[in-house]
């Protein structure tokens, strides 16, 4: 099974699930912003099409969440997943991006690692760099070349939605 198999993505086995603890990951991507709904009675979440295009959770009178999806090399396994980030994580990453030591453009040239703690409402997240950039192997360079954007990812999404049944 490859990684970017199109009928993948999407699925749970293509994302990280951040656990509680360290999480070592390599972003190789960059963070493209959406919105998206949840809904308790489901226990799902959509993908927000906008009010205009008959978004289910925006007439609801439900207001969108914004997330950030990314690609990144999740380093218990080696293997490149989606992940999805809120504005704390995202904050935080800025940051090091701006920063003199650790700073970039587009993509970092080092591993973090992401530290979840607390439930909830109350979950916090502490992003530390790696102490050194690290290059990418071959195979990764290789695999992330054939990457899907996040923004195409997304697109796709919101077509799906907005397809009359």
């Amino acid at each position: 099974m490859r990684w970017n198999d199109p009928n993948l993505v999407g699925t749970s086995q293509s994302y990280l699930r951040l656990k509680h603890g360290e999480n070592k990951i390599r972003i190789v991507s960059e963070a493209e912003p959406y919105g998206k709904h949840y809904n308790p009675e489901t226990k799902k979440t959509l993908v927000c099409i906008g009010k205009d295009k008959g978004c289910e959770g925006c007439q609801q009178g439900n207001k969108p969440r914004v997330q950030w999806l990314l690609w990144v090399i999740d380093r218990t396994d080696n293997k490149i997943k989606m992940l999805e980030i809120g504005y704390s994580i995202l904050q935080q990453i800025s940051k090091l991006a701006q920063s003199q030591e650790y700073g970039f453009e587009i993509i970092p040239n080092y591993d973090i690692t992401i530290t979840k703690e607390g439930e909830g409402l109350e979950t916090e997240y502490t992003v530390i760099p790696a102490r050194k950039d690290t290059l990418l192997i071959e195979v990764e360079r290789e695999e992330i070349e054939n990457l899907e954007s996040p923004i195409e990812i997304i697109r796709k999404k919101k077509e799906k939605l907005e397809e009359p049944f």
